[in-house]
């Protein structure tokens, strides 16, 4: 008995996005009750690209750390330390590391390759790239001062420290290549908690020898604090990145539901709560000077744009879920309940209100974003397919 087939009709868009235009044939699978659509001729993995690439910058690098080294005669080379294989790694290796991001990243948004980052504006390029830098750097530091710890002292000879250097590189350069190709909203939101709070916990660390804890939470980012440039700059970077996030997602929102008075008043509000975000970084506390009492006004500002936020939430977001809006009021409760606990009954202390508050309400800001990225996705990637039996005369 001969199975009955069936064809199905795709939207423009999807043919558009696939590349389908010319082609007979596409894989169809099943995935967990899914059904997944794919050319016959598969596009090129970004991690393949990747592979591919990383060589030629990697090589071209490990070529200048070796004639360095040749031609200044150097008989052993440390491990890190001045003129060390960290020292160039973190020098040569992030430069090479952001001109394979920028090409790839140039490349993508001419259609040059198949990548990610067609739905990343100019706009926003500088704070994403310079936040990939800012993690690349950071997570380096942190490798070779393990290395360093573990192998303390440890020196090695042109050739085998090239070959190390070469491996080191390599790696940078293969992080930046696939980033530049594979940056999604996801990523991005994924890239903001990874700075404020890789920002924040490097700023309470760097603090721990004056026991910050004792004054209250943004002691971190006043004068009286070692190194306080880490925490406002944090704090400022992640506006940068939350501003950056937020206009991604409503582009993408305000595709398919244009002229909405709502989400433009949301998306209002939340790039106001971003930009104070960043100006509770750029104006610390001090009992001096002319900016004095300028860190609080903001810092309240911030509150009462987040009760505003959860308060409206029903209003401004169309299709919001019952469990998200039940959330919210659950966070809004506990809020109020933290204040009563600091300012009613003076059961907290400064630092623990101030760490509470900025926990759950930096939470609940992710979790906001969480949900505008899962509804712009689900608006612009469903569609509707129609499926026909096909007659046994075609089918022959």
């Amino acid at each position: 008995m001969e199975e009955e087939q069936f064809s199905i009709t795709l939207p423009e868009k999807v043919v558009e996005e696939l590349q389908l235009k010319g082609e007979t044939e596409v894989i169809v699978s099943i995935d967990e009750k899914k059904l997944i659509i794919e050319p016959a001729k598969k596009m090129v993995g970004n991690q393949t690209i990747s592979l591919r690439w990383f060589l030629i910058p990697t090589i071209i690098t490990s070529l200048i750390f070796f004639a360095y080294f040749f031609i200044s005669s150097t008989s052993q080379i440390t491990l890190v330390g001045p003129f060390s294989i960290a020292n160039f790694v973190l020098s040569l290796g992030v430069v090479s590391g952001v001109f394979s991001f920028l090409f790839f990243f140039i490349k993508g948004k001419r259609n040059q390759i198949t990548t990610k980052s067609t739905d990343i504006h100019w706009r926003n390029f500088p704070t994403i790239l310079l936040s990939f830098i800012i993690i690349l750097v950071f997570s380096l530091l942190v490798f070779f001062k393990v290395i360093g710890l573990v192998f303390i002292g440890a020196s090695f000879d042109k050739y085998t420290a090239t070959l190390l250097f070469f491996v080191f590189v390599g790696f940078v350069n293969y992080f930046m290549i696939y980033s530049a190709l594979s940056i999604t909203l996801s990523k991005l939101m994924n890239l903001l908690i990874f700075v404020i709070v890789g920002g924040v916990l490097l700023a309470m660390i760097t603090n721990r020898d004056h026991q910050w804890w004792q004054y209250n939470f943004s002691f971190l980012g006043t004068m009286e604090a070692t190194k306080s440039w880490q925490f406002n700059v944090t704090l400022m970077f992640s506006a940068l990145l939350m501003v950056a996030l937020i206009d991604t997602l409503f582009v993408e929102l305000q595709k398919a539901v244009p002229h909405s008075k709502r989400l433009t008043i949301l998306r209002i509000l939340l790039t106001l709560t971003a930009l104070d975000l960043g100006a509770v970084g750029l104006f610390p506390y001090t009992e001096t000077g002319p900016f004095q009492g300028v860190h609080n006004q903001v810092a309240g500002y911030l509150v009462y744009l987040i009760v505003v936020l959860i308060i409206g939430i029903k209003w401004l977001l169309p299709h919001v879920s019952k469990e998200f809006l039940t959330f919210s009021y659950l966070i809004a409760l506990v809020l109020v309940i933290v204040c009563v606990l600091f300012q009613g009954t003076h059961y907290l202390s400064l630092t623990a209100f101030e760490l509470l508050a900025f926990m759950i309400a930096f939470s609940w800001i992710v979790l906001l974003l969480q949900n505008l990225q899962k509804m712009a996705k689900n608006i612009n990637s469903s569609f509707k397919a129609e499926i026909k039996p096909q007659s046994k005369e075609r089918s022959e």
